[in-house]
């Protein structure tokens, strides 16, 4: 695959990865509503780059990370029970009114915290570069994985900042959501690891 495809491609794998609803997303609309869009940012930044993370790790080691997630018992209990009970921590954390703004440093340490502990995150790169191993096989260069890394940034600040600039309207329009914020996160959260056991 010609080099110039890397960075679309990133982007494109990235955007259906983001786009639903999830941990990250739905605090991005939270504190976009709150305390302003660029707050969001920082925490856009912070989950872009573990984002890139996810993604060059599993173009990299995919298959070797998949085989010793599903030999080794704890590692899958681990993946379960993180966002389990994160998931109960926000059903039971009522929603805050205050507007005091966070720091850049703070908010983007969080925003790599949401994002390592979505651990669906992780699995959906795992199982896109499975795919898409099948279709184009890279040369593992400085210039092709970096290539790939700005895409999987654009692709991850472009969803992210979408949730931040439309944050206002969704809240408006949906009260429900405004009110019940981190309830919804929880039950997110919870529904990955139900849908994790079906599996």
């Amino acid at each position: 695959m010609s080099l110039l495809y890397i960075i679309p491609m990133a982007i494109l794998i990235t955007i259906i990865g983001a786009l639903p609803f999830g941990l990250v997303n739905l605090t991005v609309l939270d504190i976009s509503y709150r305390k302003g869009r660029v707050a969001a940012s920082y925490i856009s930044h912070g989950a872009a780059l573990i984002e890139v993370l996810f993604g060059i790790t599993a173009l990299m080691a995919g298959s070797l990370i998949g085989q010793f997630t599903r030999n080794n018992p704890f590692v899958q209990t681990l993946v379960l029970l993180v966002p389990a009970v994160i998931g109960v921590v926000f059903l039971l954390k009522k929603n805050h009114s205050e507007t005091k703004k966070s720091g850049k440093q703070q908010g983007f340490l969080q925003g790599m915290m949401l994002n390592l502990i979505s651990i669906q995150v992780l699995l959906y790169w795992l199982f896109a570069m499975t795919y898409l191993n099948t279709v184009w096989s890279p040369e593992y260069n400085v210039l092709s994985l970096s290539l790939f890394a700005v895409g999987i940034w654009l692709g991850k600040m472009g969803v992210l900042w979408t949730y931040a600039l439309f944050s206002r309207r969704i809240f408006t329009r949906m009260g429900f959501l405004s009110r019940n914020i981190n309830r919804i996160i929880g039950l997110v959260l919870l529904l990955t690891v139900v849908l994790q056991l079906i599996k």
